[in-house]
């Protein structure tokens, strides 16, 4: 790996430890609400479509038919059911666990018929296709984080760093809407006036939602997911094309931690 393909804030201690957060506020508060109809909107209603609707049908194709209907309805029997007295921190957690175990099952399905290019070119370009077409709101919400910051005038902190102030620390953890896709971060740069945020995930939603025995490999983190439909889809989406945001993920394999970067043009 090159120096310029490194993450600076990994460079020094830009990790966090990891935070068990639990607690009426933690399960009730505003937060968890977000992530509860979030989680509803993006993984139920548009997400899991794309296993159904697409994976599958490659796979029925590609395979045994009958071998891939059976081992598709085994792994949806290990949905962990939403009931009613459920908090809203645990229906995210349902939804997400359920989402992320099943798509991880097609794409180890998936990679047994097809080459890296053409997995990448089917798993990666179907979701940044599907995302374009099902949900260009949460993609113009996110490009506006980088609008409403352009042209800001840089601000000196008291000792020094570029971490965020009270204000914006207590609203990143209040109503963050990517929260449902990470879990609990921390912004470690925050440099609106140059274009730069670097969040830290301790301990990322996507591999701790589900429980271990219950992924199709469960001797491992739900690795292809992670790399091919978060990290990917989310780093085409948002490429820094014209001066707009970039991401770049930095998942610490096989720990459960991740650096995101997010950085845009400034002036």
């Amino acid at each position: 790996m090159t120096e310029d393909a490194i993450i600076s804030t990994d460079r020094g201690t830009g990790r966090v430890p990891t935070v068990k957060k639990s607690g009426f506020y933690y399960n009730w508060g505003p937060q968890a609400w977000i992530d509860m109809w979030m989680s509803n909107a993006m993984l139920v209603k548009k997400a899991m479509l794309l296993i159904s609707h697409t994976f599958v049908p490659i796979l029925r194709l590609s395979g045994d038919q009958e071998q891939v209907d059976r081992d598709y309805a085994a792994i949806k029997s290990r949905r962990e059911l939403i009931k009613w007295s459920d908090s809203p921190r645990e229906k995210w957690r349902k939804r997400y666990g359920n989402f992320v175990r099943e798509v991880e099952w097609a794409l180890l399905e998936l990679r047994k018929y097809y080459s890296q290019k053409q997995y990448e070119e089917i798993v990666i370009g179907t979701a940044v296709a599907v995302s374009h077409e099902t949900s260009g709101d949460f993609l113009k919400m996110m490009n506006s984080m980088s609008e409403k910051n352009k042209n800001k005038k840089p601000r000196a902190s008291r000792d020094g760093s570029k971490k965020p102030g009270r204000w914006a620390t207590f609203m990143f953890e209040t109503f963050n809407p990517a929260h449902w896709l990470t879990g609990p971060a921390t912004i470690t740069e925050y440099d609106p006036a140059n274009g730069l945020t670097v969040m830290e995930i301790p301990d990322c939603g996507w591999h701790t939602c589900a429980r271990a025995d219950s992924l199709p490999n469960p001797n491992a983190l739900p690795e292809e997911g992670c790399l091919n439909i978060c990290k990917g889809p989310f780093e085409a989406l948002f490429n820094g094309e014209g001066g707009g945001l970039k991401m770049e993920f930095d998942p610490h394999l096989p720990e459960t931690s991740c650096t995101v970067r997010m950085s845009w043009d400034a002036r």
